[in-house]
């Protein structure tokens, strides 16, 4: 593998909540060593790995993908199932 080159963001999942400290952090650092960290006031999750193993490259991509879709999918279930519209009766 060539030259390694480092990420770093963070960020509040809900910014504009007064309410909620929940954020990630994803990050490669310089010895190839990335890490995807979420968060909120309890407790959190972190997937964790080398990218200089190019077999674990691929599965990095999986992890991070197979979280996104499943957080997607339990968001339009929550959606779905507790968002109420509005009745419009007084």
């Amino acid at each position: 593998m060539g030259k390694i080159i480092t990420y770093n963001k963070k960020g509040f999942l809900v910014p504009d909540s007064i309410r909620s400290t929940a954020c990630y952090h994803a990050k490669i650092l310089p010895t190839g060593e990335y890490m995807f960290r979420i968060h909120d006031c309890i407790t959190g999750i972190r997937l964790r790995g080398d990218i200089t193993d190019p077999q674990e490259v691929p599965e990095a991509v999986e992890k991070l993908r197979c979280l996104a879709a499943a957080a997607s999918e339990f968001a339009d279930f929550i959606e779905a199932n507790y968002i109420q519209e509005p009745s419009g009766e007084n």
